[in-house]
């Protein structure tokens, strides 16, 4: 499953994820992994979250980004729920440009049984047609 938060910048998209990460964790079975790309305080994450800063691997493109995060899945069974806190931030990428990579995630997703969170920088009139599906 995939799920999106969006919002303009400011919106408060982070402290939204973060809220999902450390509620997602007190009932999940599995691992879960938090990914960013900004160097942040992470006090506010729970302590039994992943925490992966995506600078720290050079990533800087949707295809490098999409082998990384199949890497974390195949190297580690037991990752339940996955949450990425800027992907067009993370890969360079504007949206239009992200639709092989969110259909490939979504095949990942579904195969594996890991859910996937992001956020996106863009308001809702403002998101392509394909990431529409992803909303709840």
């Amino acid at each position: 499953m995939i799920k999106l938060v969006y919002g303009p910048k400011g919106f408060g998209k982070t402290k939204i994820i973060i809220d999902d990460v450390n509620s997602t964790v007190k009932t999940a079975k599995g691992n879960v992994v938090f990914i960013t790309d900004k160097k942040m305080d992470t006090v506010s994450i729970d302590i039994n979250v992943r925490i992966v800063n995506t600078e720290e691997y050079g990533i800087k493109s949707a295809s490098a980004f999409e082998g990384f995060v199949k890497g974390l899945i195949a190297g580690n069974s037991d990752i339940e729920y996955i949450f990425i806190d800027g992907i067009a931030r993370i890969t360079g990428s504007g949206l239009n440009e992200l639709e092989h990579f969110f259909n490939d995630v979504s095949k990942l997703s579904e195969g594996h049984k890991v859910n996937c969170e992001f956020t996106i920088s863009a308001a809702k009139e403002d998101l392509p047609k394909y990431l529409l599906s992803y909303l709840g």
